[in-house]
């Protein structure tokens, strides 16, 4: 497997590393690996191994960890590298990763020392010190006005009337180093936070993007001062100019300290963004003819997971309707998310707090789905049927989803809820193993389930047909491996035993018979939780797809490749045509797969309220 990384360093502001979680890419039997890199490449393990010389194979632990720096910036994208070899119980070679590295060194810098000049990274830029020999920069509020008429302070404007306004503002400088052009899907962005951003703004001076030829006459136009930050915009991509450069920014004071604001601070990050999923899921909603919104990095704050943060639903009435956002107890970096962006007119807020008991992963949306209208031995349910996930029901200890929001989803009885057994999972999520998509007969909808079977027929199909050789993830294992892993079998014997568990449930709860589910090749493998064995996917789980329409957006697996074709790609392709659906492979396995996740974690859907009115069912 192989990954590009770009490392973003920022001289006196943080570190300089990446991080690769080592386990994440090992194929199933890894005991050891090893660690090779070019010469300008560093690295540290953690935990530290016993041999430091790093040559010999190293224990493969769950913590396994590289921490992967360069001392200086990269000349050209990817000229560096760094590869992980792994290796059996008995030191063979089962497989390798390789990790791609562009190093970009990054310093957004202001007047520290207060000395007219902004000199490049001061080490004591991001503090105060009063005192002559004291240190951080000053910064003026704009409270006079440029104009000769209709005055008002200047800081009441959100764009620059005259270019003589600059002197009132400080001056910041970005400056940069690194190859010609970033690698595909990094960009450079610079953000504040919502408090910091109501006492000041920033522009932009464009004629640092421009030859020194054409620079005074862009300085005599004020349109080349763009705003970049504001109240109104926290995040905003700036260019990057490649090589060795330097860009110019003008910040403006808009308060004067009170005793609510003594300070603010600046940052920019280089990041991928999600590339490669992102850009699948763009591909995805333009087809659907829908509405993409990106939640980005400067209000989630790293925590990706918008599936598990909430749950889009709606209340109704004869005389209005509107929609509701369902807020989980999970809260992470997202936890104002639902309430800060969702709760407005017309756009309702409800949320259950767990004050006296233990939340877990099973609190998560993941792990809160909703079926389609289905009839059971007579028992109509046009709305469909809550489904949640919960420890197994004999089990003396476990996972459950607290009683506070259990009781508030029975509570609201016109879908009433079904427990299936998720705690078998790491993450523990129905979404996991289980999705519905529409078909044109029958009920109207197909059960989806992961199925370790229908993985194992579908193997063992390719391998008597003479593809046992051909590989998974990018060549790291093939087919003849996986069908003889003994252990492998055993854990995926335990998975099927826990899905068909749920296959039964669902079955008598949604009135379905087999030939209104289909089975989908997926395999698992157990990992150590806290003493306990719980199953992750082996490879990109297609189950936990997005459903818009006809169009699915799957995790693309890495399968075997068969003439030119991943089998998996190939197998789902056939199963959902027949359906009249069309797939979308969309590539997240480093931004979601190895994070144990996958498209449907990462992504929400509001969907059209059903037409059935909820006071017309006959209880």
């Amino acid at each position: 497997m192989f990954n590009t990384i770009c490392l973003c360093c920022i001289k006196h502001l943080s570190s300089n590393c990446a991080f690769f979680l080592v386990l994440r890419s090992a194929p199933p039997t890894s005991k050891f690996f090893s660690v090779k890199g070019t010469a300008n490449v560093q690295y540290s393990i953690s935990p530290t191994p016993r041999d430091t010389s790093h040559l010999s194979p190293i224990p493969l632990t769950e913590n396994s960890v590289l921490l992967i720096s360069r001392d200086h910036a990269s000349q050209h994208e990817n000229d560096s590298k760094l590869s992980v070899q792994y290796y059996g119980a008995n030191k063979e070679v089962l497989g390798r990763a390789v990790v791609h590295l562009t190093a970009v060194e990054l310093s957004l810098d202001v007047d520290a020392d207060r000395d007219g000049i902004v000199e490049k990274n001061n080490p004591k830029k991001g503090s105060w010190k009063w005192g002559p020999n004291g240190h951080g920069a000053i910064l003026l509020v704009n409270c006079d006005s440029e104009k000769t008429y209709k005055k008002t302070p200047d800081s009441e404007d959100k764009s620059i009337y005259k270019v003589s306004d600059l002197k009132d503002m400080s001056v910041m400088v970005l400056r940069t180093k690194g190859p010609g052009k970033l690698p595909e899907g990094y960009k450079l962005t610079m953000h504040i936070s919502q408090g910091d951003a109501e006492s000041v703004r920033v522009f932009r001076n464009r004629s640092t993007e421009v030859s020194n030829s054409a620079q005074k006459l862009y300085n005599l136009f004020v349109k080349d001062y763009p705003l970049v930050l504001s109240s109104d915009v926290l995040s905003k991509e700036v260019p990057y100019l490649g090589g060795v450069a330097e860009m110019n920014f003008y910040v403006e004071g808009l308060r004067f300290p009170d005793k609510d604001f003594n300070g603010l601070r600046y940052s920019v990050t280089l990041t991928s963004d999600n590339y490669q999923f992102l850009k699948g899921m763009r591909n995805l909603v333009a087809k659907s003819g829908y509405k993409l919104n990106i939640c980005h990095e400067y209000v989630n704050r790293g925590d990706r997971w918008m599936q598990d943060e909430l749950e889009f639903g709606y209340i109704d009435s004869p005389h209005h309707r509107f929609p509701v956002v369902l807020d989980s107890p999970r809260d992470g970096e997202l936890a104002n998310f639902p309430y800060d962006e969702l709760l407005g007119p017309d756009f309702g807020y409800v949320t259950r707090v767990a004050l006296d008991e233990h939340v877990s992963s099973l609190d998560s949306f993941g792990n809160l789905e909703v079926s389609p209208p289905v009839t059971v031995n007579g028992k109509k349910y046009p709305l469909g049927r809550i489904i949640i996930g919960v420890a197994f029901p004999t089990a003396t200890k476990g996972r459950n989803m607290t009683k506070v929001v259990q009781d508030f989803l029975w509570a609201q009885k016109v879908q009433e809820p079904i427990a299936l057994f998720s705690d078998w999972l790491l993450v523990g999520h129905v979404d996991e193993f289980m999705t519905f998509v529409p078909a044109p007969d029958r009920k109207g909808f197909r059960l989806l389930l992961s199925s370790p079977d229908a993985g194992y027929k579908l193997f063992r199909g390719l391998q008597s047909s003479g593809h046992g050789q051909a590989t998974l993830f990018d060549e790291q294992i093939t087919l003849d491996e996986i069908l003889k892993d003994e252990k492998l079998q055993a854990e995926n014997n335990y998975v099927q035993s826990c899905i068909d568990w749920n296959r039964d449930v669902l079955k008598r709860e949604l009135g379905l018979d087999d030939e209104d589910i289909i089975d989908l090749p997926i395999l698992f493998k157990l990992v150590e939780d806290e003493k306990e064995y719980r199953a992750v996917a082996y490879y990109p789980d297609m189950v936990n797809m997005i459903v818009l329409g006809k169009n699915l957006g799957i995790p693309k697996p890495f399968g075997p490749k068969v003439n030119g074709r991943c089998a998996l790609e190939a197998e789902m392709c056939s199963l959902m045509q027949g359906l009249g659906l069309n797939c979308t492979f969309i590539d997240d396995y480093s931004s979601y797969h190895q994070l144990l996740g996958e498209v449907h974690c990462g992504s929400n859907v509001r969907r059209e309220p059903f037409e059935f009115k909820w006071w017309n069912l006959e209880m």
